[in-house]
Order: structure tokens, then sequence, then C-alpha cells
């Protein structure tokens, strides 16, 4: 059982974002996330989720069905981005578009999967231009609504959704506390991969930490972003080349008086 994300002294809580669509788990519409200057996201404009895939295609993914076809509509999703590797998007095509009616954009990371929470390595190894395609789609008011996923909607999604908040002036521990909801919504992650370990001698539960979304992995890496680059828009300034106008959009076209 996951241990419970941060507690925050704000009228706000992370459980609040959480739909329940179909037979997803993890679908959240950031929409009430506050910022520091007493703002919030507007509802409907930025959700995030785990993949969903046609039946058969995963034992791993949430599964489309039809019967739940109207709510997914409903979500009104202009944009899918599809964060999940080539050869992932290849075995399980994101079911998403079909769901909702939006357009399908790949920008793939090739690593950083269920089970790698080493996101200051992700950070730094080669991820600056998959993070700055897919914020200045975010930025792109046209593109709005738009849904984030990767496999399980954890890492890779997560990584991308904290920086997105951070650039918003979003409270740290409500960063911290918005990402590690994932370990809730999605528990003991690491039991659907142990037939993968076999014979190997590995103890599950010495690993299931990795598939888990520990609040201080994601407080350190923000924190090694704030000692490198002064702040998380300073690196995506500096690293992922989003000016100064794009990173604006971002508050523009997201946030609204509370």
């Amino acid at each position: 059982m996951s241990e419970p994300g941060p507690q925050t002294d704000l009228p706000w809580s992370p459980e609040s974002t959480h739909l329940r669509v179909g037979a997803t788990a993890n679908l959240r519409d950031l929409g009430g996330v506050p910022t520091a200057d007493g703002r919030v996201i507007g509802r409907g404009r930025i959700y995030r989720a785990e993949a969903l895939v046609r039946p058969g295609a995963s034992t791993t993914c949430s599964i489309w069905d039809e019967t739940h076809a109207d709510a997914y509509q409903a979500l009104g999703i202009r944009t899918v981005l599809d964060l999940r590797s080539a050869a992932e998007q290849g075995r399980a095509p994101s079911a998403w578009p079909v769901a909702t009616g939006a357009e399908h954009v790949a920008i793939p990371i090739e690593e950083g999967g269920e089970g790698d929470t080493d996101y200051v390595r992700q950070i730094r190894e080669g991820r600056r231009t998959t993070f700055g395609v897919a914020l200045r789609v975010i930025a792109h008011a046209g593109r709005l609504p738009v849904l984030v996923h990767c496999a399980a909607g954890k890492d890779r999604t997560g990584l991308l959704v904290a920086l997105l908040l951070e650039t918003l002036q979003v409270p740290r521990q409500v960063v911290v506390a918005e990402y590690a909801l994932t370990g809730t919504l999605r528990p003991n992650r690491v039991a659907a991969y142990a037939h993968l370990f076999g014979d190997s001698g590995v103890n599950i539960a010495d690993i299931a930490v990795l598939f888990d979304a520990p609040a201080d992995v994601m407080a350190g890496a923000l924190a090694e972003l704030d000692a490198e680059f002064g702040s998380v828009p300073a690196y995506l300034h500096r690293e992922c080349g989003l000016t100064a106008e794009e990173l604006g959009s971002l508050g523009v076209n997201l946030l609204v008086p509370a």
C-alpha cells in the first residue's frame, strides 16, 4: 500500500482532480490546482492519465470500453499527447483519440517507463527536446483541452506535469502532492510486472518503490533543478528552448481567477 502524499495547508486536495471514467484509474482534470498568486488552473483544460488501449492490446494498461463512449467524449479533449516510446505505441496504440475524438500527437520518450524513477537522469539525458515540444503544444490555445499520458500516467507524465505546474507557479508542496496521488490511484503496480522477474532472485518487495510514485523522489528532482538553474522555468528556458512568450502563454491559456 502506498504511503499518503505530502499534506498541504491550502484548501485543495489532490483527490479533487480524479475523474472516474470507464476503466481508467488515473485520469485527472488538473482544473482547480492553485497557484501561488491566488489563481487556479481552469477546469477542462489540461488532463493527465494512464494509457487507454483496445481490448487484447495490453495487460498493464486500462482498456477502452465503448460502453463509456459518451463519458469520454464529454471530456471535450482536442489533443492527446502520447509520451510512450515508439515501441510501446506500436504494440498498443493509444485508444484515447478514438475514445475522445481528439488528435493524437506522439512525443515519444524512449526511456523512463514504469519502474524508472531516476528523474534527474531523465532530465539530463535527452529529455530537453521532448519537454520543449510537449509544453509548446500545451502553450498553443488552439490545442486545448490537452490530455497527456504515458503507460501508467506516473513517471513520464508525472515529470512533464510537474514541470508545467512549476511554470504556472503552483506551490512546490502542491506539485509534489499532485504527483504522489498516482501511488494512491494505482497502488502496488509492481505486481503487474512480477512475471518478468521470474527466477531472477529479485525480491519484488525490494523494488516495489520503483513502481510507486514516491513524493521525495519528485521533490528531490525539482530541488536539483532549482540548485542548478535557479528555478524550473529557468531550466525550461535555458535547456529546453522555451521562450518567455511560450512560458507566459501557458499561464494565459490555463489559469483563471480562483
